[in-house]
């Protein structure tokens, strides 16, 4: 007897089911209704991979090892091409459990410092970013709604809880799912 059809339950029942276990789940409400219905249901096709990815090829031991490096980035790239390919099936597969999700990102100055990643390469990732966000959209064959710039004064308007000023909000998308009803 499993109590709960969240993630876990869900997960323990056909665990259980396929090693010819006689199985019986109960919820209270609709499956995954509870605690496994408060993820953000994101798909991300894995833009920190990349950036992780990069800034370890950027590190001062890639020299010394130059071959684990750029092997380590590859596997990391193709992970990521690897979610783009899994995102846009369940995308294209799945429309009425499916949509695209706008992530704004806000830059409040041009240089970012201490610089994310711990690299100081990516100080200026403010500064290169919309074209970062162009190159991303392009690993999907660009069938994602395309990733934009908003003013400071247009993002205030959609944003009213931006308190500070900004430089610009960098948006680009994500697909979200009904993980509960997603069975591809």
């Amino acid at each position: 007897l499993v109590i709960g059809g969240g993630a876990t339950g869900s997960g323990v029942a056909l665990d259980a089911a396929t090693r010819g276990l006689k199985t019986a789940l109960i919820e209270r409400g609709d499956f995954a209704s509870e605690t496994s219905s408060r993820s953000t249901k994101l798909i991300w096709a894995g833009i920190r991979y990349i950036a992780t990815a990069v800034a370890q090829l950027l590190r001062p031991g890639t020299v010394l090892h130059p071959i684990e490096s750029v092997k380590s980035f590859v596997g990391e790239f193709k992970m990521v091409m690897g979610a783009h390919k899994e995102r846009k099936v369940l995308l294209e597969m799945n429309p009425h459990l499916t949509n695209w999700v706008p992530i704004a990102v806000p830059m409040k100055s041009w240089v970012s410092w201490p610089p994310p990643f711990g690299h100081p390469l990516f100080a200026i990732a403010p500064v290169v970013f919309p074209g970062v966000m162009k190159f991303y959209d392009s690993l999907s064959g660009f069938t994602c709604p395309p990733s934009h710039l908003m003013s400071n004064r247009r993002a205030k308007r959609k944003f009213p809880q931006l308190d500070e000023d900004v430089k610009y909000v960098q948006v680009f998308y994500e697909g979200q799912h009904n993980d509960a009803r997603t069975c591809t």
